[in-house]
Formats: structure tokens, C-alpha cells, sequence
């Protein structure tokens, strides 16, 4: 009998440890990727289009020689209004592959302006499950995704550390578990993390800490940086920075970079005379003198953005604005100081000027406007085409053609 009690046990063990491993089996719908990472991870520079991805020119992306194009996504607006299916901003983003570009995508969550929503909260998880959805129709055109646009800019700083920090590594998450479910292997980084130059925010305890989860994160390939800044040194310093932070293994992205900062520091300088001089010289109407009551630089640039100017008349204004000129090489620059770096893997620079026809140009505004690669706000088009920033787009033709732009 005991020989018989026992192989009874025996019979029932193995048939429970069966059941649990079916039960198991039935949880897992597909199995993890067991390929390696297959991206390329050798420095590119694209062309960032933010949101705009739906009212840029293609032609000018084209000519721009880059095959790489980042935008973002406003995630909150698009699981509130329901309009995934029917938002021309995700079609045109989609089209991007088929047009022959890799692309690179960011989730981003206006906090700032929705409010976090309460922890597990309808709203919270909400978001959070809406990510899957969203993946669903932006994955298969896209290359590179990053979680988040700008998390602490687009929050409130009492929020920064939680719920922060909770949200984007539940949203990080969120993503991986998307992706071994459905066999992608394609990078995740998350950022951006922004003005990292600045020694209040290298010491902040909201940035400190979700640094710190990108670096012990294994399936996170890194972080995202926007760097907006006045001086050479502060790219460099954030650059280090947040290179510190993370693993050896891991890259840098920088989806957004400019001296906006700088150009804005000169907003209220008086144009300079030597562009006033070159104008007054000209013997042609390519180069006009602006009027009378315009004189100072934020003056000229609200001028030119209600009235476009010839081409020409743009390039002078550049060439003889001492501040301006300064920063020609800046595209130069900003190659070198990606290159030294060592591990920057994408970086991304503004393709087009976005400003609102008929608004003010004051003196406090930000002027993106100088940064873009084409012109199509400031400056008359020829023939139907945006003409070329006065020396950007050169600069950046060769970095997306693997040339030293400097040479």
C-alpha cells in the first residue's frame, strides 16, 4: 500500500506541476526578442520637425541630404480627443518610411498644462494604457522611440521628483512590455533631459533620480538631451554631464539643439551699422535698408517675418551682424562637440522656421526662428522653393553626407 500511496503522490504532483506550467504558458502571448540589437549606432545628424511634421516641406527634407527626421507626438491631446486613427500629424509622421527616412519619435505628456493626474487614477492609468495603443500604429514606421519630450519643462517643478519620476518609468515600462510581446527590437531611450549645463538642475533630486533608473535600466539603450544654450562650453558641460550619468554601454541622443539662448541675448542690441551701410550701398532692390522706425535687432526680425525678405537682403543682415556672424560655424561646432563626446548616436537640428503669421516679434521672444535650415518664413520664396539658411544648410548637407563640415 505505501509503495502504491506513493506513486499516487508522485502522479499527482506531476500533474499539477503540468497544470502550472500550461496555466503559465497561456499568460505569455509572444515570446521575447532573441535577436541582437541590429542598429547602427555611428553618428547621424537629422532634421528635427517637433510637432510639424504635417506642414513641412518634403522637398526640403530632401534636399537637406539627411535620412533621419524626428518629431513628436502630444500623447494627452490624442487619448483625450480620440482621433488617433484620423490625426494628420501620425499620417505624415507614418509616410516618413515610405518616403525612404528613418525616423525617430517622442511621447510626449504636457503636465504642465493637463495637471498629473491622481496615482492609479481612470486618468493615470489611462495614459499609461493608451501608450500600447499609440505603439500599435506608430511602430512599424518608426526606428528609434524615446520616452518623453521634455518631462520637467513640461511639468511643474513641485512635481519633478514624484510624481515625476513614478509616471515615466511606469511609461518606460509600459513600452518594454510592448515590445517583447510583440518581438521589436528597437531602441528605447528616455529624456529628454534638458539644460543639463545648469548646476541647479545637475543637483536636482527629480533629475538625479529618473538619471539613475535610465542607468540601471538594462532594456533602455539611453537618454535624450535638448540643448539650447549661449555658450560653447555649456554644450560641452552638458554633454559630460550626462554622459557621467548613464552606462558605458548606453548612447546620447540630442534631439533638439540651438544658441537660441544666444540669439535672444542680442534681441535688443541696435542693428548693426554695417548692415545699414551694405543696404544704403546696394545698387539693386535685393537689399533694401528696413525703416526708418526698425532698429534694433528683434525689430528687423518681426519686420521680416510680416514683410518676407529678399534672400539676399536676409544673408547681409547676417553676414553684417557682428553676433551673428560670430556663430556662421555653429553647425561646425556643434559636430565636433557631438564627435568628442564619444557616444552621441543621433542628433537632430530644427529643418523649418515656425512662427504664427501676423503675431509680434517682441523683444522677449524666443528666435527660433534664426536657427532653421530653410527660410520659409522670413525670406521670399523663389520659384516656389524656401530658400537655404546663409550658412546652416551647408554646414549641415555635409554632416548628413558623413564630410567633415568644417573643411
Amino acid at each position: 500500500m505505501k509503495n502504491v500511496s506513493r506513486l499516487f503522490f508522485s502522479l499527482l504532483t506531476l500533474s499539477m506541476l503540468l497544470t502550472a506550467c500550461s496555466n503559465a504558458k497561456s499568460h505569455i502571448t509572444v515570446a521575447a526578442p532573441d535577436t541582437p540589437d541590429s542598429t547602427d549606432y555611428s553618428f547621424k545628424m537629422g532634421v528635427n520637425l517637433n510637432e510639424q511634421v504635417d506642414v513641412a516641406d518634403m522637398q526640403d527634407i530632401q534636399d537637406s541630404k539627411t535620412k533621419w527626421v524626428r518629431c513628436f507626438v502630444e500623447v494627452i491631446d490624442l487619448y483625450k480627443s480620440g482621433t488617433l486613427n484620423t490625426d494628420a500629424k501620425i499620417a505624415a509622421f507614418n509616410s516618413l518610411k515610405s518616403k525612404g527616412y528613418k525616423t525617430a519619435l517622442s511621447l510626449k505628456f504636457n503636465f504642465l498644462k493637463n495637471g498629473f493626474p491622481a496615482v492609479n487614477s481612470a486618468d493615470w492609468n489611462g495614459y499609461l494604457s493608451f501608450i500600447n495603443t499609440l505603439l500599435a500604429k506608430v511602430m512599424p514606421y518608426t526606428d528609434v522611440l524615446i520616452v518623453g519630450n521634455e518631462p520637467f519643462i513640461e511639468s511643474a517643478p513641485s512635481t519633478w521628483d514624484e510624481p515625476l519620476n513614478s509616471f515615466y518609468k511606469l511609461a518606460c515600462d509600459q513600452v518594454h512590455t510592448y515590445f517583447e510581446q510583440n518581438n521589436i527590437n528597437k531602441p528605447i531611450f528616455l529624456g529628454a533631459f534638458d539644460n543639463m549645463y545648469q548646476s541647479s538642475l545637475q543637483t536636482n533630486a527629480g533629475y538625479l533620480k529618473l538619471l539613475a533608473f535610465a542607468k540601471t535600466t538594462s532594456y533602455l539603450s539611453g537618454i535624450d538631451l535638448h540643448i539650447h544654450h549661449t555658450t560653447a562650453a555649456e554644450m560641452t558641460n552638458a554633454l559630460s554631464f550626462a554622459k557621467s550619468k548613464i552606462r558605458e554601454d548606453q548612447k546620447m541622443l540630442v534631439t533638439e539643439f540651438s544658441l537660441m539662448k544666444y540669439w535672444r541675448s542680442y534681441n535688443n542690441t541696435a542693428i548693426a551699422p554695417a548692415f545699414i551701410a551694405a543696404a544704403n550701398a546696394s545698387s539693386t532692390d535685393d537689399i533694401d535698408p528696413p525703416p526708418a522706425d526698425v532698429t534694433k535687432n528683434y525689430q528687423y526680425i518681426d519686420y521680416a517675418l510680416k514683410n518676407p525678405r529678399p534672400a539676399q537682403e536676409w544673408y547681409a543682415f547676417w553676414e553684417n551682424s557682428p553676433y551673428l556672424q560670430a556663430k556662421s560655424s555653429y553647425l561646425c561646432d556643434a559636430y565636433h562637440a557631438f564627435k568628442a563626446a564619444g557616444n552621441v548616436f543621433l542628433s537632430f537640428y530644427a529643418l523649418r522656421q515656425s512662427y504664427p503669421v501676423g503675431q509680434d516679434f517682441t523683444v522677449n521672444t524666443a528666435p527660433w526662428v534664426l536657427n532653421a535650415l530653410f527660410l520659409n518664413r522670413s525670406v521670399r520664396q523663389v520659384n516656389g522653393r524656401n530658400q537655404k539658411s546663409y550658412s546652416f544648410l551647408d554646414q549641415f548637407q555635409k554632416i548628413a553626407s558623413n564630410e567633415n563640415p568644417c573643411e
